[in-house]
């Protein structure tokens, strides 16, 4: 299998979030995500598409997938991602296996910044071997967060 190395900044751009008090709503839909999770919802979305997130401040040791519209506060990164080199939730997957927290730069609050990210570099094989690859993945992933709403149902 042949694989090409690239950098994160190729792969992807690296977004800041935004504060979410003019867009958090009782009636909102749209998941408000920080480094620690869910905080609320908002009224429109600050990005739509599939994404990468990653922490910026605060927990940054794992990064997130999101395939459904959202928004980040701005102690989260999002990404905007190059899809004619990488799928987004193979992205993910590369990046998962990343301890971020060896690049923290922060000195009381664990922290990234952009220009660290950007020089990363992965080995990336071809849309199609990747493609074959998620083939595999993602069926586990399924089954996983299935098994998770099933503990949920049972502990409710």
């Amino acid at each position: 299998m042949k694989f090409k190395k690239y950098s994160l900044s190729e792969l992807a751009t690296i977004k800041y979030g935004k504060n979410q008090k003019k867009v958090l709503s009782q009636d909102g839909t749209v998941p408000i995500y920080g480094t620690g999770g869910l905080m609320g919802y908002a009224t429109e979305a600050l990005y739509s598409n599939p994404s990468v997130l990653i922490g910026r401040k605060g927990t940054i040791g794992k990064v997130k997938y999101m395939d459904h519209p959202f928004w980040t506060v701005d102690t989260l990164f999002y990404t905007i991602i190059n899809t004619d080199i990488v799928y987004p939730k193979y992205l993910y997957y590369v990046m998962s296996l990343l301890d971020l927290n060896n690049y923290n730069e922060g000195t009381t609050i664990p922290s990234l910044r952009t220009e660290t990210l950007n020089r990363l570099e992965f080995d990336i094989p071809s849309l199609e071997v990747q493609r074959r690859i998620l083939s595999c993945l993602n069926p586990i992933d399924e089954k996983i967060e299935l098994n998770k709403a099933i503990n949920n149902n049972l502990v409710a």
